[in-house]
């Protein structure tokens, strides 16, 4: 005999289940059928509707798998990092400053890409205090040139090539319109006085006729940028193996490994008449600041930082001027090719020069070398004027 009380479930056709008692189901149903006593159905999901409470409780919890939780988390941490990138992004391309740097009378493309690198002297955004502190001298209207650097790139290579050209090379400044409106004719000077005759553009001219590589994208960066952005990634680790007192640049370090702040990275960058090498020592410290800097902001402490990382980008767009084609993916690419240089996966010269001084017009200054910086040039695709001439 069935049990007395017992419950079996059946499902109704509006897919809902009802109870029912068990000798009414032994009465219409051959011996055998159904489930047994007390059983749910097999297909009974806790919460269906007319499921009693006490079979619900009934049913064990179903337990989530480590694994699926696991890539669960992983999945959101992913489409949470995308969209803080995206975040980022966005605040450089409305933040990022442009200005009109590449000439309209360009010559004609060169294989890869190549950017202009230039630290630029002027003071105009410095106030007089800022510039008694960070031993700038001059006033609001110099600018000049202090960092010239060729970032290129060749066609399907990874192998980037960081180019620093000394700032007092002697160099043909082509013909161009004054800012007074009056027409200049070609002339002979220092690379860096092309920026304080015309600008952006008369520099990025002087640098394609002299190199015979297409400019494609161009970089500015001001004095306060190095403080900023100095200061934006921590400081960078820098070891002396003498103590520097320097009165023009206002360095003052001791002997040893120590982090330096913004003001005392420019410092560092730009002394020039405490260093026996004069602007050759200058260069290559610039070089170093460079991958300094490039390190920090790929280095995993940027990587897990959200606020390192916005600080970097603020520092960036506030301190640094782009050419008006240039936008984040172009900046994404150039810091990607600058870590493959800081990681040593790149290489990094300078301008061959002659040994012996030349003193022209009562100023001294660098010649270049013309069979070395031909053949430099001329394995980055371009060539020098004197190459020109001979083909």
């Amino acid at each position: 005999m069935p049990v007395t009380g017992s419950t079996l479930y059946r499902r109704l056709p509006d897919g809902t289940w009802a109870a029912e008692r068990e000798d009414q189901v032994a009465a219409s149903s051959p011996q055998g059928a159904g489930p047994p006593p007390g059983a749910l159905p097999p297909d009974a999901v806790p919460g269906s509707p007319g499921l009693p409470t006490e079979a619900r409780r009934q049913r064990p919890p179903r337990r989530r798998s480590p694994i699926r939780t696991a890539l669960r988390v992983a999945l959101i941490a992913v489409v949470a990092f995308v969209a803080w990138l995206v975040v980022l992004a966005v605040h450089a391309a409305v933040s990022l400053q442009h200005v009109d740097a590449l000439p309209a009378d360009q010559i004609p493309g060169t294989p890869g890409q190549t950017w202009l690198l230039v630290g630029s002297d002027s003071r105009a955004d410095l106030s007089k205090a800022e510039r008694r502190e960070l031993h700038t001298g001059g006033d609001e209207g110099s600018q000049r040139t202090d960092t010239i650097m060729l970032m290129h790139t060749p066609p399907g290579s990874l192998t980037p090539t960081l180019v620093s050209v000394p700032r007092d090379s002697w160099v043909t400044i082509p013909a161009h319109t004054a800012a007074d409106g009056s027409e200049v004719g070609t002339q002979q000077a220092k690379i860096n006085a092309a920026f304080a005759y015309g600008g952006a553009p008369l520099l990025t001219q002087t640098i394609e006729y002299n190199t015979g590589l297409h400019v494609d994208h161009y970089m500015e960066v001001g004095m306060q940028g190095i403080v900023e952005m100095t200061d934006a990634v921590g400081g960078v680790e820098v070891c002396f193996d003498e103590a520097i007192q320097d009165q023009n640049s206002g360095l003052d370090v001791a002997a040893g490994c120590q982090e330096l702040d913004g003001k005392q990275a420019l410092a560092w960058v730009r002394m020039r008449y405490a260093d026996p090498q004069g602007d050759i020592g200058r260069i290559q410290r610039q070089q170093q600041w460079v991958r300094l800097v490039t390190d920090e902001i790929l280095s995993w402490r940027t990587l897990l930082n959200p606020v390192r990382q916005w600080r970097i980008v603020d520092a960036v767009t506030s301190s640094v001027a782009v050419d008006q084609d240039t936008g984040p993916f172009s900046l994404g690419r150039l810091g990607l090719g600058m870590g493959r240089v800081a990681s040593g996966a790149g290489e990094v010269t300078t301008v061959p020069t002659l040994d012996s001084d030349h003193w022209v017009d009562g100023q001294w200054v660098l010649k270049w070398d013309p069979e070395q910086a031909d053949q430099l040039f001329g394995s980055m695709g371009g060539s020098t004027p004197q190459a020109q001439l001979a083909q």
